[in-house]
């Protein structure tokens, strides 16, 4: 789905990186995402070691809710939507929620990376078939060749 048709533009600035991993239509800066993932992997293993204290539980909540704000802004909307179905909303915010929260956002990322480089190894694939062109056809042995005596 392109911007014009969901209703949120995103402005695409200087700054943006060369996209040649995306299907058309989409862009994605996998610098971000990367810097998203490594917050959401230090906040989920901070959530194992704190204490379930209000103030603490608190602030993972905001954290998590900026989290995903980052990503609806990074991500192309079908994606967004695909990890949104997939990580169900924080209801009473206990701290057990928000780490299982974290988690699901983290491996579906990891998820994302991992399509991304498998999308990326069959571009370099392909283009190395192009580039090697068709191998030439093999042609049966006949009885009249002679050994070769290149070899012993």
């Amino acid at each position: 789905m392109d911007d014009e048709t969901s209703g949120s533009p995103r402005p695409a600035g200087p700054a943006e990186p060369k996209d040649v991993v995306s299907a058309p239509g989409f862009s994605l800066d996998p610098q971000r995402l990367l810097r998203i993932a490594g917050v959401t992997r230090e906040v989920l293993d901070e959530a194992r070691r704190i204490r379930p204290e209000p103030g603490a539980v608190d602030h993972l909540r905001r954290v998590h809710a900026q989290i995903r704000e980052v990503l609806k802004d990074s991500l192309p909307d079908p994606l967004y939507q695909e990890l949104d179905e997939l990580t169900p909303a924080v209801r009473d915010g206990s701290l057990e929620e928000l780490s299982l929260a974290h988690a699901e956002i983290l491996g579906w990322l990891e998820g994302l990376f991992q399509g991304t480089q498998l999308a990326l190894q069959m571009q370099a694939a392909q283009a190395l078939d192009r580039v090697r062109g068709p191998l030439p056809a093999r042609r049966e042995p006949s009885e009249r060749d002679e050994p070769d005596s290149r070899y012993l």
